[in-house]
């Protein structure tokens, strides 16, 4: 009986190599007993994070056609594929026997030819022959598939890279609680339509869409920040939100009515979210600790969250007036992932700045909108109107002047 090597085989580019994503179609070709004859290869992949799945396709000589399912999975340079089920075949039922593969191989460029180049080697346990899965005799073999390089044109003259591939962020230097002689909670509130925070809500890289898309790839969770007996104020990060929850908490819901398919009968109803504008998120709330370590002899601001603001409609076509948390995001948990993101600045393009050092070096305008306090008030419940800057800058000064009241000459 004729023994005929279907394979499969992923290309995987480690995310500093052009920054390929590999999912689409490869085409390949397979040596037929380590001869001469070779048999077309066709490979449709998608690539999820680390995780490979997908599908093989071998063509014989007399173009009888087997496709196989596949799954594996890449480190680095390496990777690891196996073809694990027939999907279909167009063969004769017994003639041939189609080798179900387990790939090694590992991920170079041939810069020469241009190509995208897998090496390897593949072992085989089963066979399929168009109606059972047998024992599989084939022998271990080599394989080699190539890919055109297609390498985008740098779109300038150097390429920028350093924040991308950012691994780690500067950390805090530690305190000790009998080291922190004087805190101060405050909580102050970053308008994007100040012209000098502008760049936070640019089309390029808003700071939304950065947070709602680590959120969706769990990179970074949000918390609700609903006031309750167990979460006061709601900032205390305490229950977790699903992406799709944290989402629907920045669009408009509405009802929608639900009727009977077959009697056209209403049934019931159900709450349904609208579509999210991130240019309507203007606002961002953040937390913060301002400590005195006097270890370090020290006086600095520590961000402990971070939440955008919406107004939220109270009543159909009815919008309250004061801007509300959608959700906390826990700042020290997000750090790792705004020192990937680059911060565009209006007046230079090659500042290297990320967003986690926007934060670190405040390059921000903001006010105070609260500080903590024996009866818990926010400045906007015991005054109104301007004087409500007027008390922000109060309480700012108040922080510089302790520090400065500690120093003599």
């Amino acid at each position: 009986m004729k023994k005929f090597f279907s394979v499969l085989s992923f290309l995987f580019i480690s995310a500093f190599v052009y920054g390929q994503n590999l999912t689409g179609k490869w085409l390949g070709e397979l040596p037929q007993n380590n001869k001469e004859i070779k048999f077309k290869l066709e490979l449709d992949i998608l690539q999820t994070g680390k995780e490979l799945t997908g599908s093989s396709t071998f063509v014989t000589a007399d173009n009888h056609t087997v496709v196989f399912a596949l799954k594996g999975k890449v480190d680095g340079r390496n990777i690891t594929l196996d073809e694990f089920k027939a999907i279909s075949c167009q063969c004769e039922d017994g003639k041939y026997d189609f080798c179900l593969k387990k790939m090694r191989g590992t991920f170079h460029v041939d810069s020469l030819k241009a190509t995208f180049v897998i090496d390897g080697t593949w072992t085989s346990d089963l066979s399929y022959n168009g109606k059972e899965y047998l024992k599989s005799v084939c022998a271990p073999g080599l394989f080699t598939i190539v890919r055109p390089a297609f390498i985008r044109p740098l779109d300038g003259y150097y390429r920028k890279n350093n924040i991308a591939n950012s691994t780690k962020v500067t950390g805090y230097a530690g305190i000790r609680e009998t080291d922190a002689v004087f805190a101060r909670r405050i909580w102050r509130e970053i308008d994007l339509r100040k012209k000098v925070n502008q760049y936070m809500a640019s089309p390029k890289r808003r700071l939304i869409d950065v947070l709602l898309s680590a959120i969706d790839a769990r990179d970074i969770f949000a918390y609700d920040a609903v006031d309750s007996k167990t979460n006061p104020g709601g900032d205390g990060f305490i229950t977790r939100l699903t992406a799709e929850q944290a989402r629907s908490k920045l669009s408009d819901s509405s009802v929608v009515d639900i009727f009977d398919k077959k009697t056209g009968d209403k049934v019931g109803s159900k709450v349904v979210a609208g579509e999210f504008n991130p240019d309507e998120v203007v606002k961002f709330r953040l937390k913060e600790d301002w400590l005195f370590d006097k270890q370090r002899g020290v006086f600095e601001p520590r961000i402990v969250g971070i939440a955008p603001l919406i107004k939220i409609k109270t009543v159909v076509d009815v919008t309250n007036a004061e801007y509300q948390p959608a959700f906390w995001i826990y700042f020290p948990e997000a750090r790792s992932v705004l020192a990937t993101k680059e911060a565009i600045n209006r007046n230079n393009d090659a500042t290297g700045l990320s967003y986690d050092d926007v934060f670190m070096k405040r390059l921000f305008s903001s006010y105070i909108v609260k500080q903590s306090n024996d009866k818990d008030e926010r400045i906007r419940d015991y005054t109104q109107g301007v004087d409500r800057l007027y008390e922000s800058d109060r309480i700012k000064k108040n922080l510089m002047n302790w520090e400065l009241g500690l120093w003599a000459y």
